[in-house]
């Protein structure tokens, strides 16, 4: 098994209609939070670095905690949350974290598949950059920012920028904002839309994960000018 079909193994394991519900409406740490708190660097180690057992959302978030527990409570006190609300509310504001970047991991295998393992680099220091992926091709180096779009009524092709004057390419994509079937378990047509744009890119697992196909980061997509 590739180390992609074990991430996407892992990912389609994944409750994401239980932890919507858990989460979802929870929004109470929502400022931002400090570098030396934020969970993006344990989700690179855990996900992308380590290459082992995947942790399940609980456990992550349990390392997370326990690992930053003083850090977090100066936090809390320098921003005067209760400590009811801190703790209901920071376990969603990291699943939200954790969700997204796990798509972005997930396309870091894909592209390893393409480029060799050793050619594709994710870590947080590249993500406070703007930079949520660095490809080595032979002489070129190309970093990369994914960005996630809500359906729209015309597919847009990835284009390129300038970040404090470094070339990125950027790779778009867009999700379906609708269960794939109606009440009665016909078709839905924006649904139906989307998978006709997007289904040599992306893919939908049953779970609800969007995850990315090679082409997403074939060689005519990451070419810089």
């Amino acid at each position: 098994m590739t180390a992609v079909e074990k991430f996407n193994r892992y990912l389609s394991g994944i409750d994401l209609q239980m932890y919507r519900a858990k989460y979802a409406r929870i929004k109470l740490v929502e400022l931002d939070m400090p570098r030396n708190i934020r969970p993006i660097p344990f989700l690179y180690r855990e996900y992308w670095e380590r290459r082992e057992n995947y942790p399940t959302f609980e456990n992550f978030y349990a390392t997370y905690a326990e690992e930053l527990e003083s850090q977090l409570e100066n936090f809390r006190r320098e921003t005067m949350f209760s400590v009811e609300t801190f703790c209901r509310g920071l376990p969603a504001r990291v699943y939200r974290t954790w969700a997204s970047l796990l798509t972005q991991i997930q396309g870091g295998y894909v592209a390893e598949d393409i480029y060799g393992r050793g050619n594709v680099e994710m870590s947080a220091e590249l993500d406070y950059r703007g930079i949520d992926m660095r490809i080595t091709d032979d002489d070129k180096v190309i970093n990369i920012q994914i960005k996630k779009e809500t359906m729209s009524r015309e597919v847009r092709a990835p284009w390129h920028g300038l970040k404090r004057g470094t070339k990125i390419v950027n790779i778009i994509y867009e999700v379906p904002n609708c269960e794939p079937l109606t009440s009665k378990g016909k078709p839905r047509v924006p649904f139906v839309r989307w998978r006709d744009a997007w289904q040599e890119k992306l893919q939908r697992l049953d779970n609800g994960f969007i995850i990315f196909r090679p082409a997403m980061f074939a060689r005519e997509n990451t070419m810089i000018p």
